[in-house]
């Protein structure tokens, strides 16, 4: 009698697990969308194609898929927007195409579990640039701004502080934000309308102002410049000048170790910026790996710190001179 019990208790378990499995069950997938990207996608798409942001055709339709994964694919509506979900942690690649040819390619790093991804993406000729990537959830994406300070929004040195800066709202808190000039600390009181300074954060909550940045770090450039807000600019890198020294961080869009194509962090550059990197030294960060090897790593979707020289820039180009490449592993 007991021996039937068993085999009866054990056929209602297989049973289960045949409906669980058939009906796609698996408590380890029951957390919702997982990681989604929202994006929207602005400017021209293939020769011929009208405007992708209100006018998209839907005769030429572009499509986006995830590399790694096929099966994850959506088009682009009429309005230039476009949702996926259930993308893979640690990175992926994103291919926009129309009419079977492939438009561009876009890398993202870093990715945590169950992170929202908002991006902008601009399309134009054969070409795909990534003009902002925001992160909501678990690991914040996070954000380099450069540019001058137009408004100071709230001055609290005991509470958040916030201020208007290369047109994004920037939160300083107590104890979360250090403020620095060189290697002289300062306080919420130095950063007054009309400085340059260099921002690193990461992106908060949206609320009534938007969405924005909480500072970890800001850097006084030029305290004391009184010329107010660079309404002149004409390089595409906020805060570049040619001639002067310069760090980037932002992914390899294409090239090798001598000479690549960088897709700055951020909303710093408005475009992708040439990088010379022949006679520079290399490192590969938190590696073993020699500097051949390091510099045999420096491909598409690579994560690179690049120290040197801005050598030229205008409002559509700009290449740098790297005396030091670092390599994130």
């Amino acid at each position: 009698m007991r021996q039937a019990r068993l085999v009866f208790f054990a056929s209602i378990l297989t049973v289960a697990a045949f409906v669980l499995t058939a009906c796609g069950g698996n408590p380890a997938s029951s957390s919702g969308d997982g990681i989604v990207l929202r994006g929207t996608v602005v400017g021209a798409s293939a020769a011929g194609a009208s405007a992708l942001s209100t006018g998209f055709a839907s005769a030429t339709p572009v499509t986006v898929t995830v590399q790694e994964n096929p099966a994850i694919t959506t088009t682009v509506g009429a309005d230039g927007s476009f949702t996926l979900r259930g993308l893979p942690e640690g990175g992926f690649h994103l291919v926009f195409s129309s009419n079977g040819t492939t438009l561009g390619t876009l890398f993202f790093s870093e990715v945590k579990p169950n992170q929202e991804i908002t991006v902008t993406v601009q399309v134009s000729g054969s070409t795909v640039t990534l003009l902002e990537d925001r992160r909501n959830g678990i690991g914040h994406g996070d954000v380099e701004i450069e540019g001058r300070v137009t408004a100071v929004l709230t001055l609290d040195p005991t509470g958040d502080s916030r201020f208007t800066i290369d047109g994004k709202t920037v939160v300083a808190r107590p104890g979360e934000t250090a403020i620095r000039e060189g290697n002289t600390a300062r306080t919420v009181a130095d950063v007054t309308v009309g400085h340059q300074v260099h921002v690193k954060g990461v992106w908060l909550p949206p609320d009534a102002s938007g969405q924005p940045v909480l500072a970890r770090e800001i850097k006084l450039q030029d305290a004391g410049d009184e010329n107010g807000p660079d309404v002149d600019r004409t390089c595409m890198i906020s805060g570049g000048r040619v001639g002067d020294g310069i760090e980037l961080e932002g992914s390899v869009v294409s090239g090798g170790f001598a000479s690549f194509l960088m897709r700055v962090q951020g909303n710093r550059s408005s475009g992708n910026v040439q990088v010379d990197a022949g006679g520079a030294s290399f490192k590969c960060n938190g590696s073993k790996d020699t500097a051949a090897e390091c510099q045999a790593s420096v491909k598409a979707g690579a994560k690179v710190h690049v120290s040197g020289t801005l050598t030229t820039c205008d409002l559509s180009s700009a290449v740098a001179q790297a005396s030091k490449v670092m390599v994130q592993k």
